[in-house]
C-alpha cells in the first residue's frame, strides 16, 4: 500500500539517503563528477535540516508497505507572470529506479496538485530536465510547457543544460 507522510527533522536521515540515492539514478549522467558537486551543494544535512526548521520547503515521503521508496520537495512559489501565493512548486520528485513505471508517481501527482487545490493554489509547476524521460508522465498528467532555459552549473555536461518549465493551472473543483 502507497502512503505519503510529511517530513520532521527526524527524518532527514532517511531522507538523506532516499534523496541522493533517486537522484543519481535519475541525473547522475548530466554531470562530468557524476554529480558529487551537486548534491554536496543541494543535498547536504544542512540543506534539509534548513528548508525543514525554517518551512523553506515541505517534503514528503513516500512508502510502499513500510519501505521509503521515493520523496517529494514542494514549495509556495510560482513562475513569471504568476503571483508566488497562486503557485505550488514541485521543486523535487523523485523515486527509486526499481519504483518507478509502477503507478506511484501518479498518486503522487494527485496527492500534490489535491494539496495545491486545499491551499487555494491556482497552479502547480515544476522545471525538468529536457533529457529526463519523466516530461512524457508530466505532459500525460496535463502539464504544459512554458518556458525553456539553459543551466549554468559549472560541472554540467553541455548537451543537457536545457531545462523545461511545466505549470498545470486550474480554476475550479474538477480540475485536478
Amino acid at each position: 500500500m502507497i502512503a505519503i507522510r510529511k517530513c520532521d527533522i527526524t527524518d532527514i536521515p532517511l531522507l538523506l539517503d532516499i534523496a541522493t540515492k533517486s537522484y543519481l539514478e535519475t541525473y547522475q549522467y548530466l554531470w562530468d563528477d557524476n554529480g558529487a558537486a551537486y548534491l554536496l551543494k543541494f543535498y547536504s544535512k544542512d540543506v534539509l535540516e534548513h528548508d525543514i526548521s525554517t518551512e523553506a520547503a515541505t517534503y514528503f515521503l513516500v512508502y510502499d508497505d513500510d519501505k521509503a521508496i521515493g520523496y517529494f520537495k514542494l514549495k509556495d512559489n510560482a513562475p513569471a507572470p504568476y503571483e508566488k501565493k497562486d503557485g505550488l512548486e514541485i521543486e523535487k520528485l523523485y523515486f527509486l529506479k526499481e519504483h518507478t513505471g509502477k503507478g506511484i508517481g501518479k498518486k503522487a501527482m494527485s496527492f500534490i496538485e489535491n494539496l495545491a487545490k486545499e491551499q487555494n493554489k491556482n497552479l502547480v509547476w515544476l522545471n525538468v530536465m529536457e533529457s529526463s524521460p519523466a516530461l512524457s508522465f508530466y505532459e500525460f498528467h496535463g502539464y504544459k510547457q512554458v518556458n525553456r532555459s539553459y543551466l549554468n552549473h559549472p560541472r554540467m555536461k553541455d548537451h543537457y543544460r536545457v531545462l523545461l518549465t511545466y505549470v498545470k493551472s486550474f480554476e475550479g473543483p474538477g480540475d485536478v
